[in-house]
């Protein structure tokens, strides 16, 4: 992201720090009239309308009826804003109101919603490039995915790693289908032909004679799956190695 104002001075410290870590407001002064949950929803919706690279922040702050500087006041760095945006979407996950009765379809549950949400907000990959620290929303569910793998043999680290993998999974190819997507709203093109594209690009790799193990396994093609079905297939496959501990 980046901003057309220039951050006061003290400000790029603070940057460092999480701002889960920073108070929301001061004990003096007027009450505030906004507060980090509407800066966020309205960063997203600005996202979502226009693409990351409007996302500034001064436009955030014109989407919001104030001056820039009164912008930093609330959050102090672009990071911040970044931290804040991930947790709002965070938010969008449901969660059953009790345990579920079956942990691998919970799992696969999260991580359709992680596709789904990431195709309403293709710009989400974008902003993952670095972990943010969590907020709380993303620390719920966090907590609620370890529980879901708390039957496992798994230790701890491989139950984070697990939940990166299929949370990384899921969000990518969330990205993709959100990219192909476009693309088919852009060309005309189909999901079909966008397939036999790639379908093409193999054979001419193929008939170069260079890549002997990929002719191999195009000689014996498996079932053909659209977009949702190599997902699930996918996500099938993660799922049986992460329980499988």
């Amino acid at each position: 992201m980046t901003s057309q104002a220039r951050v006061p001075t003290g400000m790029t410290s603070q940057a460092r720090v999480p701002i889960w870590d920073l108070p929301e407001r001061g004990e003096r002064g007027p009450k505030p009239r906004h507060d980090r949950a509407a800066i966020a929803a309205a960063a997203v919706r600005l996202a979502d309308a226009e693409g990351l690279d409007a996302l500034t922040m001064r436009r955030v702050a014109e989407t919001l009826g104030m001056g820039t500087m009164s912008l930093y006041n609330y959050v102090p760095a672009k990071e911040h804003l970044a931290q804040l945006m991930i947790d709002q979407i965070s938010g969008e996950y449901t969660y059953p109101p009790a345990p579920p009765a079956d942990n691998r379809l919970a799992i696969a549950d999260l991580a359709r919603q992680a596709r789904d949400i990431t195709r309403r907000h293709p710009w989400l990959p974008r902003l993952l490039h670095r972990p943010p620290p969590p907020g709380p929303n993303g620390l719920r569910y966090l907590d609620y995915f370890l529980g879901l793998l708390a039957g496992s043999r798994l230790d701890t680290s491989a139950k984070m790693e697990v939940i990166a993998l299929i949370s990384g999974f899921a969000v990518m190819y969330g990205g993709m289908q959100a990219v192909l997507a476009e693309e088919r709203a852009a060309t005309g093109a189909s999901e079909a032909q966008q397939a036999a594209a790639e379908v093409s690009a193999f054979a001419r790799a193929v008939g170069s004679g260079r890549y002997p193990n990929l002719a191999a396994v195009l000689a014996l093609p498996g079932p053909v799956r659209d977009e949702d079905g190599v997902f699930e297939s996918c996500l099938t496959r993660l799922i049986d190695v992460a329980m499988a501990g």
